[in-house]
């Protein structure tokens, strides 16, 4: 009998966790750095809105690709904050201002199940993820204790589509951002309330190839890499003065074992993340270097 009970308790638990869930639809922020108006971001939220979720979007007023984890802090300053569509804000600072608008003031009563920040225009792999606001936006909601995804489609490395404002990363990016709502709909699956959708203080850097459907080679999980190649370097001019030169290698198609290769060979690149900034495997050879 009492094994019974149990039994009957757990199945009345499912249900009763299966009704709450029915009850109250995932709530999801979505960030950027491309600014409000970057269809990568306002195209997931209304194809996000349009399969039940309950989504909220909150960006920089203009582009502000690369300012990394910037932040405004200037306490008592009033920001024009700007309602621009239901649920859709400008907010005149960094990626990494716009996800605190997000949680400390439009959702700070009911915080996000999950933080969804891009698609971006262009990749987040090499060095660029650490200049990059998708990254920084994503990786401070992880820091803060929310789940996050940042999202991103690359780039066909070649001077004709340099030259023509990369127009494969355009043509695929409404792809790019369809991914992304397959992968929320299959979390949204195996999600209750009160649970943390992705592992307790991880985010996912997801890297989509600018490429075709059928041309896509499949999905590799690989580190960022730890020691990338600069982006730029810079020329001292006779006057004083300095020029910052783009690094021809950067414009180079690579296919080594890293993030960038993977990427460039055709590969949905997939990157844990966690956000802490420590590195305590290290300790002992610190305490020896410093006696």
């Amino acid at each position: 009998m009492k094994k019974y009970v149990t039994t009957t308790l757990a199945a009345l638990c499912l249900l009763s966790s299966g009704a709450q869930a029915a009850e109250r639809a995932m709530r999801i922020l979505i960030v950027n750095d491309d600014g409000c108006q970057s269809v990568g971001t306002t195209s997931l939220q209304e194809k996000l809105a349009a399969k039940g979720f309950d989504v909220w979007m909150v960006a920089p007023s203009t582009n502000q690709s690369g300012i990394g984890s910037a932040i405004t802090f200037k306490p008592n300053k009033i920001f024009n904050v700007e309602k621009v569509a239901d649920k859709r804000f400008c907010f005149p600072g960094t990626p990494a201002d716009a996800v605190d608008f997000g949680l400390l003031g439009v959702l700070k009563d009911n915080p996000p199940d999950l933080v969804l920040s891009g698609v971006n225009d262009g990749p987040n792999t090499g060095v660029a993820q650490l200049n990059s606001g998708t990254i920084g936006a994503a990786a401070r909601a992880v820091r803060y204790g929310y789940p996050a995804i940042a999202a991103s489609i690359g780039y066909i490395i070649s001077e004709q589509e340099m030259k023509a404002g990369w127009p494969s990363t355009h043509k695929y990016w409404p792809d790019a951002v369809d991914y992304v709502v397959s992968l929320v709909e299959t979390l949204n699956g195996k999600w209750q309330p009160g649970q943390s959708v992705l592992p307790g203080g991880s985010g996912l850097s997801i890297n989509y190839p600018a490429l075709a459907k059928a041309d896509i080679k499949g999905l590799k999980y690989i580190d960022n890499e730890q020691f990338p190649e600069p982006q730029h370097y810079y020329k001292l001019l006779k006057d004083g003065r300095a020029q910052q030169i783009m690094s021809e290698k950067i414009l180079t198609p690579s296919e080594a074992d890293t993030d960038t290769g993977w990427l460039n060979k055709g590969y949905i690149t997939w990157t844990i993340f966690d956000g802490e900034w420590n590195a305590p495997q290290f300790e002992a050879q610190y305490r020896t270097l410093f006696k």
